[in-house]
């Protein structure tokens, strides 16, 4: 199993190059970020290398070049265990690759693994002059299997699945299907999505995605259910909270006896905390941040930027006057991907809130010595499931439509949606591209990951 990621900024880049008008077949590499996990292979697109047409022989179906050109991205590959992708493209919309494409991947792919000093998979792409793609697997032994899926990583997703036809929609969906369609719902059907926080606003999100039919949901947090959660957790019950069950298992319970054919992939373990934990979500196709750390927020965002992971970053903030009464009700929904600025650069936290909750984690003595010089001193916020639902329901819908265009705007204007409830008031804001070279210098570098540290934990199940 192999699924490509690429930005929608890179696959931009690379039409262009590929197809600009003259006819004429043209050539580009990319080296890629690798994740392997429960058996399958993932290639994200770190750096286009494109071919210049000068040191290409180009004809309608055919472009050669010389290996010797390419020889400083098979040095970086070396270095850093990247993949090696090569795009060319097709005039044809759905040709299949041709005998001389054969030859030429053979000769190729000879030359990349013996530069290489492992047996993992690089690949071969042709680009449609619509931008489509279709993919394969090159193996060690020079053998081709199908890329299963090519995704774009922008405004909107975009797949390109080997195995693109229809299948039968489960009685149970049929109303959605009269909504979205069956594409939309098989789509669904097919995808993995994360959830990290599974309390006030992941639990209602939960129940939304499994009762749309997404196929496989991971589930992170770390916490056993409490009485304080029986107010907004839907499918918690006293019983869990005396049993000390948790939020994850308690929810992995309901969906599997609500038989809707959801598989739920549970860890009760800090993100941070859990290699596996950590591999699932970067094997996602979405996640959802539905939680309160600083920590959790700039793992998720790091995430984004090396794993090519679309991603929504969901707050409430609910502000009671003490005395019965409310100041303000409002909902903050942030659209991440590696392009876009982050959520430091977007005021959602500090790298000095940061350091702080890191310290807590790490030293807890240490934190309370320095508790002096933090800001925002620990008090629990109010919830109500009411609230936390309006919001979680925005961000399904925020998903939906990104997999789904279905606003009478482009995408790229809802990068960052407020709800303010107290003034009855939706409104959503473009985002700037980041500028932050922590993130813009490492997209799609995959299990590299700088700046990311796991720390040993007992959860790691």
């Amino acid at each position: 199993m192999m699924h490509i990621k690429i930005t929608e900024k890179m696959h931009q880049e690379l039409k262009n190059h590929l197809h600009c008008g003259d006819g004429l077949e043209a050539l580009a590499f990319a080296i890629c970020g690798r994740l392997c996990n429960e058996g399958q292979d993932f290639l994200f697109v770190h750096k286009l290398i494109l071919m210049p047409y000068i040191k290409c022989e180009r004809s309608e179906t055919f472009v050669a070049w010389k290996t010797i050109d390419v020889e400083p991205m098979l040095e970086e590959a070396l270095e850093k265990g990247f993949g090696v992708v090569k795009f060319h493209s097709h005039f044809v919309e759905g040709s299949n690759f041709s005998i001389l494409d054969d030859n030429s991947d053979t000769t190729f792919f000879d030359s990349v693994y013996g530069w290489m000093n492992n047996d993992l998979p690089h690949s071969s792409v042709i680009m449609f002059p619509d931008g489509s793609m279709k993919g394969r697997v090159i193996g060690s032994d020079l053998s081709f299997h199908a890329v299963d899926k090519i995704s774009i990583i922008g405004h909107s997703i975009t797949g390109f699945p080997s195995n693109d036809k229809e299948s039968e929609v489960a009685d149970a969906f049929v109303r959605n299907s009269q909504a979205f369609g069956n594409k939309t719902v098989n789509t669904l059907r097919n995808m993995k999505i994360g959830v990290v926080g599974c309390s006030g606003t992941g639990s209602p999100l939960v129940e939304m995605l499994f009762r749309l039919g997404v196929g496989t949901l991971v589930l992170i947090d770390s916490e056993p259910l409490e009485i304080e959660n029986l107010n907004r957790i839907p499918s918690s019950k006293l019983t869990d909270v005396k049993s000390k069950n948790f939020k994850v298992d308690v929810l992995k319970d309901y969906i599997d006896k609500t038989e809707l054919g959801t598989r739920v992939i549970p860890y009760s373990c800090l993100l941070q905390e859990s290699r596996q934990a950590l591999n699932d979500i970067a094997s996602c196709d979405f996640v959802f941040g539905c939680m309160d750390s600083v920590e959790g927020r700039h793992y998720l965002n790091l995430i984004s930027t090396y794993y090519l992971m679309p991603i929504i970053d969901i707050g409430v903030k609910l502000v009671a006057d003490g005395e019965g009464g409310i100041d303000s009700i409002t909902g903050n929904i942030h659209y991440v991907i590696p392009n876009l600025k982050t959520l430091e650069e977007r005021g959602v936290y500090s790298y000095g809130g940061l350091a702080a909750e890191s310290l807590k984690r790490i030293s807890t003595e240490e934190h309370k010595n320095r508790q002096a010089y933090f800001e925002n001193a620990e008090v629990d916020s109010p919830a109500v499931i009411s609230i936390n639902t309006a919001c979680s329901s925005m961000a399904v819908n925020e998903m939906l439509s990104r997999i789904h265009p279905y606003r009478n705007s482009n995408n790229d204007k809802y990068s960052f949606t407020v709800i303010n409830i107290t003034e009855w008031e939706i409104s959503s804001y473009e985002v700037e591209e980041t500028k932050d070279k922590l993130h813009s210098n490492n997209i799609g570098v995959g299990m590299l990951e700088p700046n990311l540290v796991l720390y040993d934990s007992q959860a790691d199940l």
